[in-house]
């Protein structure tokens, strides 16, 4: 499900199959031109207010809705310069985040363990604004052997860890490589660290102990890409 106008006009924009749209009366009017760009075969309904936002998630619904034609997560080629992956990152918002950066800094591939949270959940839909439609991602069954082929295939894999791990801007993101980030609570288990090539830390200055996981992913993919920048 998409909510909002913007979201739902990404959705179109990015070419995903509309199944049905639902707006309000008043939506209905103000945005005719969304309408207009739904493909004829798609099922409009007028819903009353008090209806819409019965199904809504939003606090403040601005009256549009899609049923979206869910995406393929199957399996998927692993051929890429620049990954992340993900291990068992459970907060939607923080998901979202990390898929915007990831289209933003131009990353190949995102790997989510399975027991990631939802990726097509609303809010990680609404984070993301819009990037789960055109990031490319990969759900791993088996998070420990998708680390293992990696390793197999040359991807050099770094485990981005809080302390005793290489400085971020001392490591040589020059070759294919991918950067794991790890659990909101927990961080990475053991085991995929001890999987890695490499521990990865972003040393900070300051008091905190940590950083949010999607911070932390967003500056490290900023590192991995930014001597491509001006290509």
């Amino acid at each position: 499900m998409c909510e909002g106008v913007r979201l739902c006009a990404d959705a179109l924009r990015s070419g995903i199959k509309i199944k049905a749209a639902f707006f309000t009366t008043f939506a209905l009017e103000r945005h005719s031109e969304l309408v207009d760009s739904l493909d004829k075969s798609v099922e409009c309904y007028s819903l009353a207010d008090s209806l819409f936002k019965s199904v809504c998630e939003t606090q403040t619904p601005q009256g549009v809705m899609f049923l979206c034609q869910m995406l393929e997560v199957g399996e998927r080629s692993l051929a890429f310069n620049k990954a992340v992956a993900l291990e068992c990152v459970q907060d939607p918002q923080n998901m979202g985040t990390i898929l915007r950066s990831a289209e933003a800094f131009a990353i190949d591939c995102v790997i989510l363990s399975k027991d990631c949270c939802d990726i097509f959940s609303p809010k990680v839909l609404r984070g993301s604004m819009g990037a789960v439609f055109r990031q490319k991602f990969y759900i791993a069954e088996d998070f420990y052997l998708t680390l293992t082929t990696l390793n197999n295939n040359g991807i050099k894999t770094y485990a981005a860890v809080p302390r005793n791990g290489i400085e971020i801007l001392s490591a040589d993101f020059s070759t294919p490589c991918c950067t794991l980030i790890g659990n909101e609570g927990n961080g990475l288990t053991q085991k995929a660290i001890d999987l890695c090539d490499s521990r990865l830390t972003i040393n900070m200055k300051g008091n905190a102990e940590s950083l949010n996981a999607a911070v932390a992913a967003s500056v490290v993919m900023w590192e991995m890409v930014r001597g491509n920048l001006n290509e």
